[in-house]
């Protein structure tokens, strides 16, 4: 591993070769993405940044702060860099007179448009504090602006943090570091890993003792630290299991990167008594996550504990999560970080240096009993410097070696003796400093395991072991190893299979690939890994240097040959999915030897796996993939090249899915022209690009302009695939939103259980395509009133979505919201708010909380809150969601106005009728035109209106909104609809309110009875029309008919089990004045 020095000079040294060069559009995006991780997050392009046209010669006025609210929890990492100024970001590569530069900008920034209240400015040429601590006092005086100079010395601070190091390895073009990937996140095993360590630990007495007294008294934090390959983790594991004999919980995390610390430690809370479901709902809130996980374990009941975290390479990613546990408890961190600053105050720190050559003498004489005498493995160990890592290596190649026929002129070592002298020979000059810098005597070691496989015949063995470590350094799926397109390269020439077999399990067998099978939702994939350390040496060998552009073109062909044959879309592929897009954007990060038709299998190979990216719900590499896609198209290819237009249409297609609609209509609109232009109108681009834009008008209310286009793709698609078609019946399923958002419900319904009836034929029922029509049907089914047939069918829904492509999912979270929405028709309001709240919460754990359905989302919890007690914390909901609604699709379009009704109903809660009574007239003004003033949403805030009227006993005014509302839904639903006999009820009671008690009584005799049996006879509006028919015959003197009726609801409360009310209190009252 690269000592944090080195780096520093690799990113210093690639900054002013950026200067040099004028790469000003990648200096510009690298400081971007550095201000938004550590400065200020909610940065976004205002004018456009240079490098699209959009600056303008405004130099510096690319990027400015937007979301002066910005929407997210107070402890997300956004929220906690966010800022409510007006900052600007401005950069320059220029490396002379910058004083000048910077003084330029900043009254360019400051003299045109609003006011700026802060600059960051980023230079790759050096800043001498004096000059700074000037310019920052002109930019008070002179602009009255807050000016902050960060040049090459702080960049290079910002660049070599572990969590940034990856902007550097993208935008400087430098290797990554060992430990630097991670895996997806998940619940991890925390379990002691017992097999890690095959031999017998030695040399660690003393450190062994002093931990474990330090264990027996516990209530501290300490700390192992050393350099790689030197045991700490050995260590680590030893005194677990001496922790597990004392009677303590043992509890193993790793935190070779952030994401399976965090997930780790989520299982630990869950061991240590908090539930998985409010493990998994903290945990997207660090601050909240932490206590819980320390209440959990400071609780008595979890016992006395033993938590090890290893790998801690990363001291800022692990300091705020772990605290000072209670007594008789403790915590044991390995890092590579040895400075006492990096940790805790409090911390006990415990160096875990090389062992002693008796000691590894001992190990080598384990691992290999017949390589020699004990003197001969102490004078081995002492000259491999006792590194643990090489002692294990050195001591697997004897143990293979030494069993070996000895043949005539082999130089092969077979013992002690000889493998130092094949040392001494070849590496003299490194072997007095193996124990300080162990990369030569390392690398020797693993370069001689390579010798030994070739001399059995394993000749491959060395450039297999090369290829491997182009790849990513995350476990690599061995399906990757393709004998027929290897052979195709110079190094692997006449490769035979049981060549590469011979290659494959010769590595295994001398420690230098490992291998590993994952299992996830049924699937098992075999895969091989490698040491980071070994990897990342591996690659600097003289050949591998000559070799890397074969290499690095070979392990493009072999993703390229494996992805082209995984579809996407089938769920069954995403596990290898998953263990492949690691390694695709890491070839894909790299492209300094790219040339040639390598340029066509480099996009192929990023559009492939930003496909899967994109239907797996991983939005944010399948943007970076689909840009890497057209830049590398972009070098081979013409830019209205139908690989190159069906790359942008996916592009705009992605952000119509991330909610970026103005983004998506403005490419899409763009990529329709040139499709038309360059492929034709039936060109299978033209229509998809037609379809989509349709599709993302219909979002956003332009219900007329998405039927007629979709009625001419429907058409067009049938004619040139045919009717069954994939293609097809997704423009006849969009069509069917059409008819529903034009009222036309009934040729809707009909027309989705068509299309779900031919994808379920042609696809199968549990298929993703098909799963989406069958949730569109559920969602009218519940729009219809059909709630039991609803809510089935959303259930049945989600757990095939669970099972096909995780809680997590984007379409996954939009079922549940719909699912909660049945569950609230059905009364089940504990359940929906459940449902609400986790959905809510996955929303913020992918990272998508401000996406239009999480809005929904949250407004669908606001309005369940407003309408169960919690009316000002559902209105301060409502208000959020309504307003960030509004501003995505309009003011007329359903997802605001449902949103807008919900708002309305938590003022009205909340006695602000006034605001209320405005809300729903400003939503009725702006449905009348599109709805023809009598839509269903037209009608729900009319229903809201009247009821505020008839509080406010403004009877005429309510009764003349219901009779509109009862006449409209007669037309539409039939007089007996559940929803119609509820109005009918409403417009009943405001009648008798007025004193036409007869009318009103009749209009009660002919809903009682449709009622009980439309809603149930202890449904709220049944028992009220009951209550109001009999006040009603009382008043025309049919006082043995009243008496039915008030007993009838007297054992309904009775019966049913109700909770006594004030309407019960009323019914007593009456019944008493009756006799």
């Amino acid at each position: 591993m690269h000592a944090p020095v080195d780096i520093g000079e690799l990113v210093r040294f690639a900054l002013h070769t950026m200067g040099e060069r004028n790469a000003h559009h990648e200096f510009e995006r690298l400081c971007l993405e550095v201000a938004r991780r550590r400065l200020v997050s909610n940065l976004l392009m205002a004018t456009g940044p240079v490098s699209s046209g959009g600056d303008q010669g405004r130099d510096g006025e690319s990027f400015w702060t937007a979301l002066v609210h910005p929407p997210h929890p107070p402890a997300s990492q956004f929220a906690a860099l966010a800022s409510p100024q007006r900052v600007v970001l401005a950069c320059t590569i220029q490396r002379t007179d910058v004083a000048a530069k910077v003084r330029k900008d900043l009254a360019a920034i400051s003299g045109q448009g609003g006011a700026v209240d802060r600059v960051l400015y980023f230079t790759v040429a050096p800043v001498p504090v004096a000059t700074r601590h000037a310019l920052q006092r002109e930019a008070r005086e002179v602009h009255d602006v807050e000016l902050d100079v960060f040049d090459a010395v702080a960049l290079t601070d910002f660049l070599t943090t572990p969590d940034l190091i990856h902007l550097a390895q993208r935008h400087l073009g430098l290797p990554s570091l060992p430990g630097m990937g991670g895996e997806p996140a998940g619940d991890l095993s925390v379990a002691v890993p017992e097999d890690a360590i095959e031999h017998h630990i030695r040399g660690r007495d003393a450190l062994l003792a002093e931990l474990a007294e330090q264990m027996t008294r516990g209530g501290d934090r300490v700390v192992l630290c050393g350099a790689g390959g030197c045991g700490k983790s050995t260590v680590a594991l030893a005194l677990a299991r001496r922790g597990r004999a004392a009677g303590l919980r043992v509890w193993w995390v790793d935190a070779a990167t952030r994401s399976t610390f965090e997930e780790g430690l989520r299982e630990v809370a869950v061991q240590a008594g908090v539930s998985r479901e409010e493990a998994r709902e903290v945990w997207t809130r660090r601050e909240a996550a932490r206590d819980v996980l320390w209440r959990a374990l400071d609780d008595p009941r979890t016992g006395r504990w033993l938590l090890v975290v290893d790998n801690a390479d990363d001291p800022s990613a692990v300091r705020g999560w772990i605290r000072a546990p209670r007594p008789g408890s403790t915590v044991l961190v390995t890092s590579r970080e040895q400075r006492p600053a990096a940790w805790w105050r409090q911390a006990a720190l415990h160096a875990v240096d090389p062992i002693g050559e008796t000691h590894g003498a001992e190990m080598l004489r384990e691992l290999a009993p017949r390589a020699g005498t004990e003197e001969e493995a102490r004078s081995l160990s002492r000259r491999l410097g006792g590194l643990p890592l090489a002692l294990l290596l050195v001591g697997r190649y004897l143990a293979m070696t030494s069993d070996d026929p000895v043949l005539p002129e082999s130089s092969t070592p077979r013992s002690f003796a000889a493998y130092r002298a094949a040392l001494d020979r070849e590496f003299p000059e490194t072997v007095s400093a193996l124990s300080h810098d162990p990369s030569g005597p390392l690398t020797r070691t693993w370069e001689m395991s390579l010798d030994l496989l070739e001399a059995k015949g394993a000749a491959v063995a060395r450039p297999l072991f090369r290829l491997i470590s182009f790849f990513a350094p995350d476990p690599l799926p061995v399906v990757l190893l393709i004998g027929s397109v290897l052979a195709r390269a110079s190094v692997f020439a006449g490769l035979s299979a049981t060549g590469l077999e011979e290659a494959v399990r010769g590595l295994l067998g001398c420690g230098l690939l490992n291998r590993r099978r994952i299992e996830a939702d049924g699937s098992t994939v075999d895969t091989l890994v490698v040491h980071p350390l070994v990897r990342e040496i591996t690659r600097m060998q003289p050949d591998a240097v000559a070799g890397a552009p074969e290499y690095t073109t070979l392990s493009v062909a072999l993703l390229a040959k494996v992805a082209g044959g995984l579809p996407s879309d089938d769920t069954s592929t995403w596990l290898l999915w998953r263990l492949l897009a690691p390694h695709c954007t890491w070839v894909a990060s790299d492209t300094s030897h790219a040339a040639g038709e390598e340029w066509m299998l480099r996009g192929d190979l990023a559009a492939l796996t930003a496909s899967y990216a994109h239907s797996a719900g991983v939005w944010a590499l399948a943007e970076e993939q689909l840009r890497r896609a057209l830049d590398a198209l972009g070098h081979c290819l013409p830019a209205d090249a139908p690989r190159i237009v069906a790359t942008r249409h996916n592009l705009a297609y992605l952000r119509h899915d991330q909610g970026r609609y103005d983004e998506a209509e403005a490419e899409l609109a763009r990529v329709l022209a040139s499709a038309l232009k360059s492929l034709g109108p039936d060109h299978r681009t033209t229509l998809a690009a037609r379809h989509e834009l349709a599709r993302l008008r219909l979002e956003r209310g332009d219900v007329a302009y998405a039927h007629a286009e979709l009625s001419v793709v429907v058409s067009r698609t049938a004619e040139t695939l045919g009717p069954d078609h994939p293609v097809t019946l997704a423009a006849r399923h969009e069509l069917a939103r059409t008819l529903r958002a034009r009222g036309d419900l009934a040729g809707a319904r009909s027309l989705f259980e068509q299309v779900v009836g031919a994808k379920t034929d042609s696809l199968g029922e549990a298929a993703l395509p098909t799963l989406v029509t069958r949730h569109e049907l559920a969602d009218l089914l519940l729009e219809l009133g059909e709630v039991e047939r609803a809510h089935a069918a959303f259930t049945e829904i989600l757990a095939l979505e669970d099972r096909a492509q995780g809680r997590d999912h984007p379409s996954t979270l939009v079922t549940r919201n719909n699912l909660s929405r049945a569950l609230v028709e059905l009364g089940r309001l504990d359940e929906a708010e459940g449902e609400l709240r986790e959905t809510l919460a996955a929303w913020d754990r992918i990272g998508e909380g401000a996406h239009p359905m999480a809005l929904v989302t949250r407004g669908a919890l606001g309005g369940l809150l407003a309408t169960t007690g919690r009316a000002a914390e559902g209105e301060k909901m409502l208000r959020t969601a309504a307003h960030a609604l509004e501003r995505i699709f309009g003011a007329g379009h359903r997802e605001t106005v449902d949103a807008q009704l919900n708002h309305a109903e938590s003022l009205h809660r909340l006695n602000r009728h006034a605001d209320a009574e405005a809300l729903l007239r400003a939503v009725v003004g702006a449905l009348v035109d599109t709805a023809g003033g009598e839509g269903p949403r037209v009608l729900a805030a009319r229903r809201k209106l009247a009821d505020i009227c008839f509080e406010l006993g403004r009877d005429a005014e309510a009764e003349d909104e219901l009779r509109r509302i009862v006449a409209a839904k007669s037309r539409d639903l039939g007089a007996d609809h559940a929803e119609t006999l509820r109005d009918r009820q409403a417009l009943a009671a405001v009648v008798l309110r007025q004193g036409h008690t007869a009318i009103a009584a009749r209009q009660l005799v002919s809903l009682v009875d449709p009622l009980d049996a439309a809603l149930g006879r202890n449904h709220r509006d049944s028992l009220i029309a009951r209550s109001n028919l009999a006040f009603a015959q009382s008043q025309l003197g049919a006082d043995a008919a009243a008496r039915r009726q008030l007993r009838h609801v007297v054992a309904v409360y009775e019966e049913d089990g109700l909770v006594p009310d004030e309407l019960l209190a009323t019914v007593r009252e009456l019944l008493h004045q009756l006799g």
